[in-house]
């Protein structure tokens, strides 16, 4: 028997208590103000609120819809009396407070109550965020704002699922997964860099770039130095570091389906990892003529999509590559595919790797040597990219910081046995 002393997150008295507080958030942002024309306040609030939670309960609709409308009508009755005022904010908030109330009685009672909190910051934060709409977005910004969510929400959806074309290597989903990244560094880099320091601003927006994709962020780095050359060689320090948070990254990606590789990888990964921080830090020391601070214009552009459709491009390319060799190949040619495929992404090749791993179809050692060498070839790629830049102050230095990287991880992998570190990891969790 359920013990009566605790209250279900179910029960009708959370729903109730959650709309009486829906009640009081919103009514205080609406209370009366000395001097103005009159409107509902706290109180007339938390009737609207316990009108709907009633309504919510009862669960009858002519019932629901009679509160409602009387709710509206009192609403509207108030207003009729106090023609100055302008505006309909607080007959919107109490038409909203009604139905959150409502909502909090139903399953999803917290959105009712997320919601309701969401409400009172958006009526509370009201002069701010005109100030934010009118005076710190410009129109283009705010038209490029619309382009962007445009490919994410109306072409995203409306393209077909699946492969088409030889060996199905064109993916439409899939390549406008990477012109959305591709703009999506760039649109998060520019107000970034608006709204914040230039050098947090730039370390942010590249580590979102190497959680998202560092081949997305380092095309969409290479045409910002292009727009500022004056950023070259700061920007290569945000490069590099991007870059070299792929590898845990990676081991992060294969530890789910093979333990014993994420581990064994550790060592190597680590060392081309730390290997990438510190030529961040020793190549992106500017000259004397050159500046020492990452230009607020980094991102000039929050939206471009021709930059974008071209690397589009170019992903659909190296994908007809990548399958034919698998086609051609098969598993005999592991190696080769691995290079293929890391040309633009190591997160599939590394996925294939775990399972071939774990499935017994190949070795720990093999696999971390594909691994290694899709990253390998992604630079070389991403090393190409960034001379697409013209700045050889930037993809000079790009270029010795992943030399450096990988002549680190190639010795690590060919003189350091990772037994002893997996059965030390062992020994820990087990313990």
């Amino acid at each position: 028997m359920q013990n009566s002393r605790y209250v279900s997150s179910t029960s009708p008295v959370v729903g109730f208590i959650l709309a009486l507080a829906i009640g009081l958030l919103i009514g205080r942002t609406r209370e009366p103000v000395e001097g103005r024309p009159p409107r509902p306040g706290i109180r007339d609030f938390l009737i609207i609120a316990m009108l709907g939670a009633i309504a919510g309960h009862i669960g009858n609709l002519m019932v629901a819809f009679a509160l409602f409308a009387a709710t509206v009508g009192a609403v509207l009755l108030m207003r009729a009396h106090h023609p100055e005022r302008t505006g309909i904010t607080t007959e919107l908030a109490a038409i909203a407070t009604f139905a959150l109330a409502a909502l909090c009685m139903t399953g999803q009672h917290a959105y009712g109550a997320g919601l309701g909190i969401v409400l009172a910051m958006i009526l509370v934060q009201r002069d701010e965020i005109r100030r934010f709409v009118r005076e710190e977005i410009s129109d283009a910004e705010y038209i490029d704002t619309l382009s962007f969510l445009g490919l994410i929400f109306i072409i995203y959806p409306l393209l077909p699922d699946g492969g088409y074309g030889p060996f199905e290597f064109f993916e439409p989903r899939r390549i406008w997964k990477f012109v959305i990244l591709v703009s999506g560094v760039s649109y998060v880099g520019y107000f970034l860099s608006k709204f914040g320091p230039a050098q947090r601003a730039a370390l942010m927006t590249a580590v979102v770039g190497s959680l998202a994709s560092t081949t997305a962020y380092t095309t969409a780095l290479s045409r910002s130095v292009a727009e500022s050359p004056e950023s070259a060689v700061p920007a290569t320090r945000f490069g590099l570091i991007a870059n070299s948070i792929m590898f845990p990254r990676m081991i992060v990606i294969v530890a789910p389906i093979a333990g014993l590789l994420a581990i064994s990888g550790i060592p190597a990964f680590a060392a081309m990892m730390l290997t990438g921080f510190i030529m961040a830090m020793l190549v992106s020391r500017a000259e004397p003529t050159e500046g020492t601070q990452v230009s607020p214009s980094t991102f000039k552009n929050p939206f471009s999509l021709k930059p974008a459709l071209q690397f589009g491009v170019v992903v659909a390319i190296v994908m007809l590559l990548a399958r034919a060799g698998r086609h051609y190949l098969g598993s005999g040619g592991q190696l080769v595919v691995a290079a293929i495929s890391g040309l633009v992404d190591v997160d599939a090749i590394s996925l294939t790797l775990a399972g071939s791993v774990q499935s017994g179809n190949t070795t720990v050692e093999n696999a971390l040597i594909g691994m290694t060498l899709a990253a390998g070839v992604n630079a070389i790629f991403k090393s190409f990219v960034a001379q697409s830049s013209g700045q050889p102050a930037f993809y000079l230095r790009m270029m010795a910081g992943f030399a450096a990287m990988f002549v680190v991880g190639a010795a690590v992998l060919a003189f350091v046995d990772p037994a002893p570190f997996v059965h030390i990891i062992e020994q820990i969790m087990n313990s």
